[in-house]
Order: C-alpha cells, then sequence, then structure tokens
C-alpha cells in the first residue's frame, strides 16, 4: 500500500507577518487612474515622509527614572532594545516604493473592468499560458501596470524589516461589501509575505501561497486544490486566480538566495513565474535576499523590470559617516544603567569597528553590553570601550570571523562570503543588464563608483567632456577626466545602469 504523504507536514507555513483586517471605506483619489477602482480607493492615504517616520519607527518604552529600578526589572527593559527600528532614508525610501508600486499595479486591475471579469472565463492556465501580445496585453486584453523590483544586502541590515514595516502601514485584508450602490463582496488581499521555501521549489512556494492566503482570509484552498497528485502545472494557474480574485496587491518573496541552492534550472523556473505574474496577471512581486542572490536576478527576473522608475535597491552595512552618526546617537539614548555614559567620538568609532556598520550586529552588542555592565557591575555600571570588546569577543563570537574578513578591507577575502559581499564580476552584470535605476545605499556605493560602466548624470558628463576639450584635452583624455569628476561628486545622487 502507498505511503500517503502529508503535505500540510513537509511544508508548513508559519505566518511570520500578520497584518490588521478592516472594513472598506473608500477614499476619493486626486491622481485620475486612481479613481473609481475599488481596490485603490479603499487603501491608506498615500503617505507623507514625516508620516511613515513616525509610524514605521520602533521604540523601546524609556524613561530617565528607569535607571533606578532593580537589577532585573532593568535587564528586562534593555531587553526592548532588540525589537528597536530607526527610521532612516533607506526605510522611506522603500516605503515610497511599495506606495507606488502596489497602487500603479492596480490600475489595470479594476474588479469592475470587463477585461478583468474576461479573465476568469478564459480560464488562468490558458491567460499564463498565452502570455502577453505585442502590445503587452494578455489573452483578456489586459495590460499589465504591475512592476518588480529586488531588495539586495548584506544579512542583518534590516532589509526585511525596511520591508515589513512598510507593509504593516496597510491593512492586509480589506472586506468590501458594496462599491457605489453596487454589491461588491471581496476579501482583498492588500500584501502577502512569504520565505522561499527552505529547499527553493516552486511546489512548496504554491503549497505555502495556499497556507498563507488561508490563514490570513479564513478560506479552505490549500484543502481544496492541494493533494498527493498535484502538480506545480497545475498549481500556478490557481495561484493566479486566487490572486486575481483578491485583489493581491503585492507579493513580497524574501530569502531568495534560497534558490541558489537548488537543482539546475529551478532558479529560472520560478523566477519566469515571478515575472508572468508580473507581465501577464498583473501582480506585483518584490524579491528579498542577500547577495549571493544578486546572479540569480541579474537574467530572467530582469525581465519584469517594466521601466516604472522604481528600480533596485541594494542595502550594505552603514558606511561611518554621518549616517551612522545618526543612528548610533539616537540608539545611545537608551541607557537603563545607574551611571549614563555619554557617546563620544571614540565609542562612535569603537561600534563601528565592532559592528562594521551592520545595524542587527550594533544593536545587539548595544543590548548586550548594558547587560554585562549590571550583571558584573562593572566600572559602577558604564559602557567603556573594554566593556564594548569585551562582550564583542565573548558572546559575539560566531559572527567574528565575519566582522574580520569586512574590517580587512580585502576584496580576495570577502569573496568567500557570498552572501556578505558581491563578488565584482557578478555585480557588474547586475547593473549592466537592470534597465531601471538601482539605489545603492551604505559601503559597497564607493566601491562601485569605480566602475566606468555606470552612467552618471549623463548631461554634466558631456558638458564636462566638451570643457576639458576645449581646453586642448584629447577626447579620451577629456572623458577619463570628466569621469573622474563625476564620480567623485556622486555621492549625493542614485546611480543608473546603462540599457545596452
Amino acid at each position: 500500500m502507498e505511503r500517503k504523504i502529508n503535505w500540510n507536514v513537509m511544508y508548513q507555513y508559519t505566518p511570520g507577518l500578520i497584518g490588521r483586517q478592516e472594513r472598506a471605506n473608500y477614499l476619493e483619489q486626486i491622481i485620475t487612474g486612481y479613481k473609481n477602482n475599488p481596490f485603490i480607493e479603499a487603501l491608506p492615504p498615500i503617505l507623507e515622509e514625516e508620516h511613515v517616520a513616525i509610524n514605521i519607527g520602533r521604540y523601546p518604552d524609556y524613561d530617565e527614572s528607569q535607571r533606578k529600578l532593580g537589577k532585573q526589572i532593568r535587564l528586562h527593559l534593555i531587553q526592548q532594545i532588540s525589537d528597536y527600528v530607526e527610521p532612516l532614508p533607506v526605510h522611506l525610501l522603500v516605503e515610497q516604493r511599495l506606495s507606488r508600486l502596489i497602487r500603479h499595479g492596480y490600475i489595470a486591475r479594476n474588479p469592475f473592468a470587463p477585461q478583468s471579469i474576461r479573465q476568469y472565463h478564459i480560464g488562468f492556465k490558458d491567460i499564463l499560458a498565452g502570455g502577453v501580445n505585442h502590445e503587452g496585453m494578455n489573452l483578456a486584453g489586459i495590460r499589465s501596470t504591475a512592476s518588480g523590483f529586488a531588495i539586495l544586502g548584506v544579512s542583518g541590515q534590516g532589509k526585511t524589516t525596511a520591508v515589513e514595516s512598510s507593509l504593516l502601514l496597510y491593512p492586509q485584508v480589506i472586506e468590501h461589501s458594496h462599491y457605489k450602490e453596487q454589491l461588491f463582496i471581496r476579501k482583498q488581499l492588500v500584501w502577502l509575505k512569504l520565505n522561499c521555501p527552505y529547499d527553493g521549489s516552486l511546489k512548496g512556494l504554491c503549497f505555502n501561497f495556499f497556507q498563507a492566503v488561508d490563514s490570513h482570509l479564513g478560506t479552505n484552498y490549500f484543502s481544496k486544490f492541494v493533494s498527493k497528485g498535484s502538480s506545480v502545472d497545475i498549481l500556478i494557474p490557481v495561484m493566479a486566480h486566487i490572486a486575481t480574485l483578491h485583489g493581491l496587491g503585492v507579493l513580497v518573496i524574501d530569502e531568495i538566495q534560497n534558490l541558489s541552492f537548488m537543482k539546475s534550472g529551478g532558479a529560472e523556473r520560478m523566477l519566469n513565474y515571478f515575472t508572468q505574474l508580473i507581465n501577464t496577471i498583473g501582480v506585483p512581486v518584490v524579491l528579498i535576499g542577500t547577495f549571493k542572490a544578486m546572479k540569480l536576478l541579474s537574467g530572467t527576473f530582469s525581465q519584469a523590470r517594466r521601466s516604472t522608475g522604481q528600480g533596485d535597491l541594494i542595502m550594505d552595512r552603514l558606511t561611518n559617516g554621518e549616517e551612522w552618526s545618526y543612528f548610533i546617537e539616537q540608539l545611545w539614548k537608551y541607557q537603563w544603567t545607574v551611571n549614563s555614559t555619554k557617546l563620544n567620538d571614540n565609542l562612535k568609532k569603537v561600534m563601528y569597528e565592532l559592528s562594521q556598520g551592520i545595524v542587527d550586529i550594533a544593536v545587539k552588542l548595544y543590548m548586550l553590553s548594558q547587560w554585562e555592565a549590571i550583571t558584573c557591575g562593572c566600572e559602577k555600571e558604564k559602557i567603556t570601550v573594554s566593556l564594548l570588546k569585551g562582550v564583542a569577543n565573548q558572546h559575539m563570537q560566531l559572527v567574528q570571523p565575519l566582522l574580520k574578513i569586512l574590517k580587512r578591507n580585502d576584496p580576495s577575502s570577502r569573496l568567500l562570503v557570498d552572501d556578505l559581499y558581491p563578488k565584482w564580476d557578478v555585480l557588474d552584470q547586475y547593473l549592466i543588464k537592470s534597465t531601471e535605476k538601482v539605489s545603492v545605499q551604505g559601503e559597497i556605493r564607493s566601491n562601485v563608483m569605480r566602475n566606468g560602466k555606470i552612467e552618471l548624470e549623463k548631461d554634466k558628463y558631456l558638458k564636462l567632456i566638451k570643457t576639458a576639450i576645449e581646453f586642448g584635452a584629447e577626447a579620451d583624455i577629456a572623458e577619463e577626466v570628466a569621469e573622474r569628476v563625476i564620480l567623485r561628486n556622486e555621492s549625493e545622487k542614485d546611480i543608473k545602469q546603462n540599457g545596452d
């Protein structure tokens, strides 16, 4: 007798991010393309940066008087630092992209449009198989307005936190009942965040999708469609149907670097499916991963970039400069030691050396150091350079080899850890193949600027060449001088890739 496979056990889904659910409240839209679309009108207002910064920050419950509390209570209060989120420019950038991505993706997916209704009659298996015509329309006559982008970077730098903080500004589920005196009973799934399955398989992703939708909507799609004989070819059209039916605003896939462990051709198949979701079905897709995923995404997924101006985002560790100073100054306010330690340049420098600008490591180091100061009474509960170094060596041993590689600033040793630092040839190809602007944040930015393949402020570049030639320089020398000037002054600008 053949053994029955328990798919629920094999691919067990645990919701990692759960948003709020609310009834639809339709808001009048200023932007013409957003009007008369219940999926867009039910969303919160477009948020200004100040509102975003206030609402994505996560701060400890802190008061100076808490320093006088008992030791054990203060140890518990320090634990709050582990959840600390200080809004940085990159957080605002992520929220802006998601805000545009979700709304613009809904433009072609108005549930009352005849083309949207036609999709259900045609069937999503045929819709996916048919792809799009020369005008970019699928078989139902819908031209997708969706796009996709990727966020890549070093582990611990807050990629996932930046995305999750932005997603939570939106309800996850919106319940519709009537729209403009029309019956409209629908549960809208504004966003869904999944982790790439541990085995990197497309089937695992399908299973997680059904389980996640059931978890958030109270449906029974998993038990209805997933069985022992369910193949990926059967499940994918059903996923597309469900995503369309419930108006999925954006699908976020985290830990995409897991695809690199798949068998030959598997990664390309999954990325092809994401491209189909974007280009054919119209569901925006955001991929999050470490630098290890860069090689995977520089090929197939680039087909899904639809020149909407979102672009990809590369998040590296913070540079030891203004942004680091701001971050550490804000973090340093939360001290529960009996004696307050004033932050100085030396402490800033040591914190950077011990964390190498990786936000997660810096936060954990600061939390552990306060615990150590209180439990051992070090320097009458003061945070010192020697305390920080001792905590890093004793309690953060697992990350020390990686930090030493970063500290040595030796590119050859960095290549041994592709999650930590991208290989330059892969990074170059990634930037070249990208047809949109790629924002580079953090330490890697200055290193990327060495590359002449990057087009920086083209008009200024040409003017500089012209000026150099007018002063008598040969053309090749003029180009070299212009490039050096641009690269030297580029730090305030995003980078834009050549599509050539």
